[in-house]
């Protein structure tokens, strides 16, 4: 998905202080050979401080850490989310691999295949550990090693408008609970409601998050087997994909973020997304206060298919770099990131993302009474299952969705453009 590119100047410039780490020694050494008393910088890439949304949280929370850890100094490298993995790729080869880093899932893979990183198991605390959410932790895990410390989840739900629901003679307390009764709650909507309203939002591009979007869809058509694709099951899927493409239900070709736009103007009716949408939406009807969004949508887990609901999650990670020589410090501030009760209050909370520690329920009761979180947090996180992220994910992807591409742009026989793919996927083990 990733394409290759120059780093800039500017990255450059930043990546040539990034040896001037003061390591040290003292009295107090930690089981990586690390003082934890000296002072360190520690350098973090991370696409939060690069987009405006999230920038200034990310900002107040590594000060926050620096002021309660003084001998800390957190070093900002902001890169743009579609970047990251190429230009992680980069610094590794040459030798100027951050300390820490913010990563998707597929990219923890990529990079501890690439024997970039550390495991976590001996550097985070037993504290921590035993706190953390164990499906969220698990997905970060190659060669029974973890290599993930997962930040903020991300699982996809089904979002339902319940004010459209009504208005289309649907029930709003009774959102499609199969894929049977999201087709014809489609059917009648698309009958009864203004032109303008999209009925579902589904990422056809070609892109990882594409694939991920549209696997819990495959899923329910009986079109994963074993955890991979099997495009040899894949017709019924493909025909049902054309098929609302034909009758108008989605638009082809777009991102799933481009629908929120939609969703803030009242003209969705059902959205496959995450649980930032609430906030994005938010952020572009500034007349949605909490509870008007709450009398309009509401959220559940992804509909039924040949078997039980399930998504693929796209939670943000942390991921630290076998080169780091403060791994003892670059652990203690992704715990911070990921679990303190500052960072829980002024950024992952804010934000509309699920902890992934288990006791902020009971330190944030307050927040966790918001109907969609609390649904995301007890309804839909338990659906996540992991994709089959590795090397040639990319590609992997790549194919897959071009195929998914053919189907809705072509006339091309399906069962053709099945047999294609299925050649394709035979390379990837």
């Amino acid at each position: 998905m990733l394409m290759k590119k120059l780093l800039s100047l500017p990255l450059i410039c930043s990546l040539l202080v990034f040896g001037t780490v003061a390591c040290g020694t003292s009295n107090t050494t930690s089981a990586s050979g690390q003082s934890d008393s000296q002072p360190v910088t520690i350098s973090f890439v991370n696409w939060a401080t690069a987009e405006e949304s999230t920038k200034q949280m990310t900002l107040d929370t590594i000060a926050e850490f620096e002021k309660q850890n003084p001998n800390i100094k957190v070093k900002n490298v902001p890169i743009p989310v579609s970047d990251i993995l190429n230009q992680l790729t980069i610094m590794n080869s040459a030798g100027n691999a951050p300390d820490i880093a913010q990563v998707d899932n597929a990219s923890v893979i990529s990079l501890a295949s690439m024997g970039a990183l550390s495991p976590t198991d001996n550097l985070l605390s037993q504290q921590f550990l035993s706190d953390m959410d164990k499906a969220s932790y698990e997905l970060g895990v190659l060669n029974s090693q973890h290599y993930a410390v997962p930040w903020a989840g991300q699982p996809m739900g089904l979002w339902y408008n319940k004010k459209l629901m009504q208005d289309a003679g649907l029930d709003p307390n009774n959102p499609p609970k199969t894929m049977d009764e999201l087709n014809k709650d489609m059917d009648i909507a698309k009958q009864k409601l203004p032109k303008s309203v999209v009925m579902l939002q589904v990422d056809t591009t070609i892109r990882t998050i594409g694939l991920e979007q549209e696997w819990p869809l495959m899923e329910s058509f009986g079109a994963i087997k074993d955890g991979k694709v099997n495009a040899g099951q894949m017709g019924p899927y493909a025909e049902w994909l054309r098929g609302i493409i034909q009758k108008g239900y989605t638009l082809p070709g777009k991102k799933f973020g481009e629908f929120r736009p939609l969703a803030a103007q009242n003209n969705l009716l059902f959205g496959i997304d995450e649980p930032c949408f609430k906030g994005i939406v938010q952020s572009m009807n500034k007349s949605l206060t909490d509870d008007a969004f709450n009398q309009t949508w509401a959220v559940t887990k992804l509909p039924d298919g040949t078997s039980k609901s399930q998504c693929i999650p796209g939670n943000h990670n942390l991921v630290i770099f076998k080169a780091s020589k403060s791994q003892a410090a670059v652990a203690k501030f992704a715990e911070f990131l990921a679990g303190s009760d500052f960072a829980l209050k002024n950024y992952v909370l804010p934000t509309g993302y699920v902890p992934v520690v288990k006791s902020a329920s009971q330190r944030f009761p307050q927040q966790f009474t918001d109907p969609s979180l609390k649904s995301f947090a007890e309804t839909v996180a338990p659906t996540e299952v992991r994709a089959p992220w590795g090397p040639d994910y990319s590609k992997y992807a790549t194919d897959v969705m071009t195929s998914m591409q053919e189907v809705i742009t072509t006339t091309k026989p399906i069962p053709d453009i099945l047999n294609t793919l299925q050649t394709k996927l035979q390379n990837y083990k």
